[in-house]
């Protein structure tokens, strides 16, 4: 049988690199991504100058208070061998005795079962590396306060325009009151752990929301605030996760509760009291009452007859605080966040006092976001910037006088 020659195999022509073309579009998008990218470093790099020349400002007016002693004299001996010691005043004085001797309950007096223990922990553990306690506290909240701006700034993108979510950082790093950020204190770290749990909940990456979460409880009561926003972003994507993530979502929702439990707990071994931070609280005149708020303000009307003028500095901010939000909720910001906002700013009152509320406040992230939405007009911008560097100044210089 005769074969028929089919015809000859010719292997195919490589079409060269070069003439291989993509849509017409990848160029544009592509251009829009790099383009996008260098926007967003560009923004990263500018709140960090601004945190970065926010610190030297309050580092310095410490300074300048440590060598001088001013407002009071009196205090410069006792600062001037110890750099940045204005710093570690007020509460710092009673983390550093939790870090180096623990809880002990005295019933009835101010005791530290109320100071909550992320920020004792972080200095027993830096200690060995040869830091003392207060430069170990500095340190941490400075660095902490850093990471927070940043995961604050990247939880406004999600919230809103990023033009606003960048100025809102940046007014977080200049707030008159941000000195405490700098301070032996722990709202540094509750600040920056907040941020990272509501942009982790808000990306449904719920392991990581968790921990954040358990932090911010653990170095703040206010932290227990997070789960409105995260029990929020829960229920949004409820009906869309498959189940594992459910069970993952849940435990985000229940972590900060179970944060304060544990920390109930270890109370319970240690001073056989579970609730020694509450009882402690009380003897710092915290209590919850039904007409705190009503008698905060009435305490206003006394206030100069008993020399506690800065009792109005407190009242100002809140009234500010307040403000603020109502612009975060015209700015779009999430209504379980202005809720919880709401809530770290007014719980404290129901004490009956506006005492250190200007620093509750400071954890209330929508207050700068609608901060920025009011600061939209560049006139506006420019004199909330100047006002906020001045008034962060100075709240560093008084010190001395009031505790924050």
């Amino acid at each position: 049988m005769k074969k028929t020659d089919g015809p000859p195999l010719v292997p195919p022509t490589p079409v060269p690199a070069e003439t291989v073309s993509l849509p017409d579009s990848a160029p544009t998008l592509l251009g829009r991504a790099r383009s996008l990218s260098t926007a967003e470093a560009r923004a990263r790099a500018e709140i960090l100058v601004f945190f970065a020349v926010s610190r030297l400002l309050v580092l310095g007016s410490a300074a300048f208070v440590d060598l001088t002693g001013f407002p009071k004299p009196s205090a410069g001996s006792a600062f001037a061998h110890r750099p940045f010691a204005l710093l570690e005043v007020w509460d710092g004085q009673w983390y550093r005795t939790v870090a180096t001797h623990g809880y002990l309950l005295l019933p009835g007096r101010q005791s530290d079962p109320a100071f909550f223990p992320l920020l004792p922990i972080l200095l027993r553990l830096l200690h060995p590396l040869g830091l003392s306690y207060p430069t170990a506290g500095i340190l941490v909240s400075n660095l902490a306060f850093g990471v927070g701006l940043l995961a604050f700034y990247e939880l406004g993108r999600i919230w809103g325009p990023e033009t606003i979510a960048r100025r809102a950082a940046i007014y977080a790093a200049i707030f008159p009151m941000g000195f405490v950020f700098s301070m032996l204190y722990p709202e540094a770290l509750a600040f920056a752990f907040i941020a990272l749990a509501g942009l982790f909940a808000a990306r449904r990456r719920w392991g990581r929301t968790a921990g954040f979460a358990a932090l911010a409880v653990l170095a703040r009561p206010e932290g227990l605030l997070v789960i409105v926003p995260i029990c929020a972003s829960a229920v949004r994507s409820w009906q869309t996760m498959p189940t594992a993530s459910r069970g993952r979502a849940l435990a985000a929702v229940l972590a900060p509760v179970a944060a304060l439990i544990g920390y109930s707990g270890y109370l319970w071994w240690l001073l056989a009291e579970p609730f020694a931070w509450t009882k402690a609280q009380l003897a710092w005149g915290r209590s919850f009452h039904v007409t705190g708020i009503y008698g905060a303000v009435t305490e206003l009307s006394s206030a100069l007859r008993h020399n506690d003028g800065w009792l109005f500095r407190d009242a100002a901010f809140c009234l500010v605080y307040l403000l603020c939000l109502v612009a975060a909720w015209r700015a779009g910001v999430p209504r379980a966040w202005i809720a919880a906002g709401a809530g770290m700013v007014l719980l404290p009152l129901t004490s009956g006092s506006f005492t250190s509320d200007a620093r509750f406040g400071l954890l209330a992230l929508p207050v700068y976001t609608g901060l920025a939405w009011i600061g939209r007009n560049r006139t506006v911008d420019v004199l909330i910037r100047i006002a906020s560097i001045v008034l962060l100044v100075a709240g560093v210089e008084t010190l001395l006088l009031h505790w924050p």
